[in-house]
């Protein structure tokens, strides 16, 4: 529930019967278990797989596509920090965010997510620092809308 809808500790110790700061251990000894667990199902497959997996849509013009990217941001509380608040400080969504680069297969399993970086960073500079094009696969293509400007020196 606290993922989902992001109740209070108090609530879901009241819901649960037990008190907020044990509802609130419990959370933050869960999440990161739960996180490393998780972990184990994000990886990139060999490119046969992927080719094998390829969507008929996409086999008569994108048939060298191993990797489809985006970025996606989360908001969070604004920082107290000044130096903290600029760096997560989103032009596009007008707050303060976490930015993320997910990678899909053409076929839509989730090959990589990479660590979260400010808001303010671009989606080309986050694709480069993230270590994403150190596990592509020689001579692919990647999908990407036009956010990532300039990627094309990087993935040649």
């Amino acid at each position: 529930m606290k993922i989902k809808v992001n109740d209070t500790f108090r609530r879901l110790g009241e819901q649960f019967g037990i008190s907020h700061a044990q509802a609130s251990n419990i959370f933050n000894s869960t999440v990161p278990r739960l996180a490393h667990m998780l972990k184990t199902l994000i990886y990139f497959p060999h490119p046969m797989s992927i080719r094998k997996a390829l969507p008929i849509s996409f086999r008569a013009n994108f048939s060298n596509v191993q990797s489809i990217i985006d970025c996606f941001e989360i908001q969070i509380e604004k920082p107290t920090n000044s130096v903290h608040q600029a760096l997560t400080w989103s032009e596009y969504k007008k707050c303060n965010t976490l930015k993320y680069l997910i990678s899909s297969t053409p076929d839509g399993f989730i090959n990589f997510v990479s660590t979260g970086y400010g808001g303010r960073i671009s989606d080309t500079l986050i694709t480069e620092k993230s270590g994403f094009l150190d596990i592509l696969p020689d001579e692919c293509d990647v999908m990407a809308d036009r956010g990532f400007k300039q990627i094309q020196k990087y993935v040649k």
